[in-house]
């Protein structure tokens, strides 16, 4: 690990000033503390129990206030959009880590400023802690636990050095980090000091080389021995037990945990363990066996278990039954828990939601994109990580069916001294999980965890040929046992190679060479490699005459560190091991973009919108995306997202994309779209209303999102607006024929429907005159008159078109108001008449269709089907 000094520049924070500085690029596959619980302690209690949360897509940090569930900050973080980082914070510190690039940089909270970086190996295999009493770089492949300033990142004193291959990493209520050496079945305090990191306490746990998985409680340490199936819980004050537990299959387990019950979650099949001490309970939970079923915690004396596949935390109590299920939009990732003081956070890391938990068990939504806070408008936004557990035979539909596991393959050994070490190829695991490996002879019995295929056994006596048996075990039962040939140790041994060196290939090989070995009057037949990765997994990757090996391509977890190690062979007897090699990093092109989709832009003519899923980097960081369409390319060096333009409308355009690593790039994902097309629209009928036609539209908008319709109504233009399946047109007359058209445009053309004649509802109504039937009126008024005059205009002044009687019908138009009230009675000679009884006097003219522009008085004419005073629902003119 190296390490500089970094003057203090600003982050760019979109709200914030903007200035220079150290870009934080975090890129990569998510680590085990962003993956569980364990990325933030229950130490780190900020007064506002706030915890900044990571959205990969964005490329974003987001602070969420656990008393008011509300984000109030947003830190852009320079290239990440994408991709994945490791945090660890308190109250004044956060560390990033960028997994494929290795690179951490510290912040000061206070300021939101890069106040430290380091450089450690990329990939998985390194991981960042940090409390309030100081900070750990721990590189798990080499076994090297550097303590470091929280500020400046500069080393603090010499490294501890243990053995390869460790695990964990998280520090407990009294400020010391925890680590698990499964090599040596341990697990080891740290305290960080002034002058350095001391080895407070060393804890025997296991066997060596079984599987563990160390949670860091509120009160002490709990271990997961996968392997023997049990748990060992160690108390703050020295107390100690270990309980046998129900481990049906892969489990997950949290690096920290709020409460003093361990949690385990078993993913498939699903269901969860605790443990308290010597009591174990194991219940069925109701989420669906998945990857994406995350590490439980148990949080005020309920069990809370993440589960990205479905979108949901599920919320159990002691004994199993379920609370809760509380909702979030994961997006298809992972859903990762966190605690700080007395809030426990749920993240979805591949959107923009988290949840808040409060110690009462209530939850409230948490949107980490909030626009109206500092550093608001963010740019918008457009495998299985386990150990070598065996081989699973086939693709999915060549799958065999769920069994037993199959038998191990090459098992061989070297001999030294007294010891044996006995190595060999992974066994089938015919669709469950290895849970681990039985070698039994020379009077004992190992087990040791699936991902470990090398044993070193010892206090043997040369010249005493020994055989061993090596059987595998999942769920389901064991498989075939497996005899090695006769091995005999012997004192004869050649001397270990030096200066081993690994060099990672741009095809996923690694080339491994070292300096010839001293026979040491042995004849040397060959060297046999070994290689050790971050995950602590331990197998031979092959055996060469000379002094290099170049392993074969695939045999290798991209992305992972990994260091090896070198014996001389002179026939079977072996050299004791070289010294580790430098931690490499095997990669390669990446995968292709997955789910590629084209289509016309919905805006914007001769123009397609392309968009894709990130696909796996294979070790290391994607660079850029090349998108072609047609004859056009275009490199895109952020985001998952572009668009391409410049071809015809309606034109099919071919598309591909491919990804670029350090490696090169790779297949390429394909698809064809068309561009926008000019649209098409006809009118295939009406529904009539009285003063309203509805006109039914078929059309196609090309591929636009907003294509206009422009509707005529006999020539005259009535309006534009977005399509509708159907368009109202509204203000006409009632029993009145019209002609329509509806003209359709978008940005790659227009076109105009067929004329389509409609009529709105008919609406008659009669003439009533009572001089007409015969009305004696004192003064002979009846007598003098023919009906009622029909006018040009609502008004008696001016002459008049004619006449018209009692009882003729008309249609009805529309009604108005005229320059005078019409008073259908009176007094004649000093008496009383009514010309239409039960009507009232009205200023309303109906429009008829007496003649082309005919009015005639509501006085003197009744709507057909309503009361005499009522127009019904004749629309005004």
């Amino acid at each position: 690990m190296t390490t500089r000094n970094v003057d203090a520049r600003r982050l760019n924070v979109k709200g914030l000033l903007i200035a220079v500085g150290l870009p934080v690029v975090l890129v990569g596959a998510l680590v085990a503390t962003l993956l569980g619980t364990g990325a933030f302690s229950r130490e780190n209690e900020g007064e506002d129990a706030s915890l900044w949360l990571w959205t990969t897509p964005l490329g974003e940090l987001a602070r969420v206030n656990g008393l008011t569930a509300a984000t109030d900050v947003r830190l852009d973080v320079t290239d990440a959009m994408g991709n994945a980082v490791q945090v660890e914070q308190t109250d004044s510190h956060l560390l990033l880590r960028e997994i494929a690039t290795g690179k951490v940089s510290a912040i000061d909270l206070s300021t939101l400023e890069v106040t430290g970086a380091a450089e450690t190996a990329p990939g998985e295999g390194v991981r960042v802690a940090l409390s309030d009493e100081g900070a750990f770089i721990i590189d798990q492949t080499q076994g090297l636990v550097n303590q470091v300033d929280p500020s400046t990142l500069a080393a603090i004193g010499e490294p501890l050095q243990f053995p390869a291959g460790l695990t964990g990493g998280a520090f407990d209520a009294t400020g010391k980090l925890w680590i698990g050496v499964p090599r040596e079945g341990t697990i080891v305090q740290i305290e960080p000091r002034d002058s350095g990191a001391k080895t407070l306490a060393t804890e025997v746990v296991a066997q060596p080389r079984q599987e563990l998985a160390l949670t860091v409680l509120g009160d002490g340490v709990a271990v997961l021995n996968s392997t023997a199936k049990e748990m060992t819980t160690i108390r703050s004050d020295g107390r100690r037990a270990v309980t046998d537990i129900e481990l049906a299959g892969p489990a997950e387990t949290a690096d920290t945990s709020p409460g003093t019950i361990a949690s385990v979650t078993v993913t498939d099949p699903p269901s969860i363990v605790t443990v308290d001490d010597e009591q174990t309970r194991s219940f069925s939970i109701g989420a669906g066996a998945s990857e994406l079923l995350g590490a439980s915690v148990e949080f005020h004396q309920r069990i809370y278990v993440p589960d990205g596949a479905s979108g949901l935390v599920w919320v159990y109590d002691l004994d199993g039954n379920e609370l809760d299920r509380i909702e979030i939009d994961s997006g298809g990732g992972p859903v990762e828990l966190y605690h700080t003081g007395d809030t426990l956070f749920a993240n979805a890391v591949n959107t923009n939601a988290a949840v808040v938990v409060s110690s009462d068990g209530n939850a409230r939504l948490a949107e980490k994109n909030r626009d109206d806070i500092l550093g608001g408008d963010a740019p918008p936004t457009d495998d299985d990580e386990g150990g070598d557990e065996g081989d699973e035979n086939g693709d999915e539909e060549s799958a065999p069916q769920v069994g037993p596991p199959g038998a191990v393959t090459n098992l061989d050994g070297t001999v030294g001294d007294g010891l044996i070490n006995l190595s060999w190829d992974a066994a089938p695991n015919n669709g469950s999980a290895l849970t681990k490996y039985v070698v039994e002879g020379a009077g004992e019995t190992w087990e040791i965890a699936p991902s470990q295929r090398v044993l070193e056994i010892t206090d043997l006596e040369n010249g005493q040929p020994y055989t061993f048996t090596v059987t595998a075990h999942n769920a389901e039962g064991e498989g075939d046992t497996v005899t090695s040939p006769s091995i005999t140790p012997s004192a004869e041994v050649p001397g270990a190679p030096g200066a081993v060196t690994a060099t990672a290939n741009p095809d996923g090989t690694v080339t491994v060479s070292w300096e010839e070995a001293d026979g040491e009057g042995n004849d040397i037949s060959g060297y046999q490699v070994e290689s050790v990765s971050g995950t602590g997994e331990r197998t031979v990757v092959g055996q060469a005459t000379g002094t290099e090996l170049k392993t074969v391509e695939g045999t290798l977890e991209y992305g992972t560190q990994y260091a090896f190690q070198v014996t001389t062979l002179s026939g079977a007897a072996a050299s004791a091991p070289s010294p580790l090699s430098g931690t490499v990093v095997p990669f390669n092109v990446p995968d292709a973009p997955g789910n590629l989709f084209a289509e016309s832009s919905p805006s914007t003519a001769g123009t397609i919108d392309v968009r894709w899923d990130q696909p796996s980097n294979n070790g290391r960081d994607i660079t850029k995306y090349i998108v072609t369409a047609g004859s056009q390319t275009k490199e895109v060096t952020e985001g998952t997202t572009t668009s391409m333009s410049g071809f015809g409308n309606n034109e099919q355009v071919n598309v591909s994309v491919v990804a670029v690593n350090e490696a090169g790039q790779s297949e390429p994902a394909t698809t064809t779209s068309n561009t926008m097309a000019a649209p098409s629209v006809q009118i295939t009928g009406h529904e009539s209303l009285t003063n309203q036609v509805n006109l039914t539209l078929a059309f196609d908008d090309g591929g636009s999102s907003d294509a206009q319709c422009t509707v005529f109504v006999d020539g005259s233009n009535q309006g534009t607006k977005s399509c509708p399946d159907v368009m109202a047109v509204t203000g006409l007359y009632a029993s009145t024929s019209y002609s329509f058209q509806v003209r359709i445009s978008n940005p790659a053309g227009e076109a105009t429907s067929d004329t389509h004649n409609a009529s709105t509802s008919n609406i008659t109504g009669k003439v009533y005159f009572r001089c007409d039937e015969g009305y004696d009126t004192p003064s002979g008024y009846c007598d003098s008159v023919d009906g009622v005059s029909v006018y040009s205009q609502p008004s008696q002044s001016g002459n008049s078109l004619g006449t018209t009687n009692t009882p003729t019908g008309y249609k009805a138009y529309c009604w108005t108001t005229g320059d005078a009230t019409i008073n259908p009675r009176g007094t004649e000679s000093g008496q009383s008449v009514d010309y239409h009884p039960g009507k009232d006097a009205s200023n309303k003219w109906i429009k008829i269709d007496y003649a082309s522009n005919a009015y005639i008085p509501f006085t003197w004419f009744n709507i057909d089907g309503v009361g005499k005073n009522s127009t019904g629902d004749l629309p005004q003119c």
